[in-house]
């Protein structure tokens, strides 16, 4: 083949990662304009590119406007993602004359073993609109945590779930389980 070769570079970012975010952004947005409240829970909250903190959901959620969530769960379970979450929740703004009072709770945990606890908070109650993003690395999250959000409130508002679930790379992950109790449905 003649002539010229195309150059492509590599990407500055994760296209995926950095859009995933801000279409969480923009849907808790619109959430609480329908709501006018609400509680955010963030299963895998830590930052998935740390240098990169316009990519971070939890950080563009809790920064978003109007400011009427009202209470956060933010979970991780390593180490260095908590003190990031923690460093996330000591920086927020002082709470402005007619803004709601906002609690934000962070756990260092392996989310489907923290979610009875953090769904059994009194913040949650049977008419407070309630979202929580599963944005997990393919198998963090296990079919019983999405079963415990589903069938949590019988009346009111349900828990409304947001699972990100990478399908472009299925055969690869499945391809690597080693324990495949975590891809069999309870």
């Amino acid at each position: 083949m003649d002539g010229p070769v195309a150059k492509f570079s590599s990407l500055r970012r994760p296209v995926w990662t950095e859009n995933k975010a801000r279409l969480i952004e923009r849907y808790l947005y619109y959430f609480v304009l329908v709501t006018k409240h609400g509680v955010y829970i963030d299963g895998f909250a830590g930052p998935q590119e740390p240098d990169k903190p316009e990519m971070w959901a939890a950080k563009l959620v809790l920064e978003s406007e109007p400011r009427w969530l009202r209470s956060f769960f933010l979970c991780d379970s390593n180490r260095e993602k908590v003190r990031q979450l923690e460093n996330l929740k000591n920086s927020q703004p002082i709470r402005q004359p007619r803004e709601p009072k906002r609690t934000i709770e962070i756990f260092h945990a392996d989310f489907n073993n923290a979610v009875n606890e953090i769904i059994s908070s009194d913040q949650i109650g049977d008419r407070t609109a309630t979202f929580c993003l599963l944005d997990q690395r393919t198998f963090e999250c296990q079919w019983q945590t999405i079963r415990t959000l589903a069938f949590l409130k019988q009346e009111g508002m349900k828990i409304e779930q947001f699972y990100f679930l990478g399908s472009g790379w299925l055969d690869r992950a499945f391809s690597g389980i080693q324990d495949e109790t975590k891809v069999k449905l309870a």
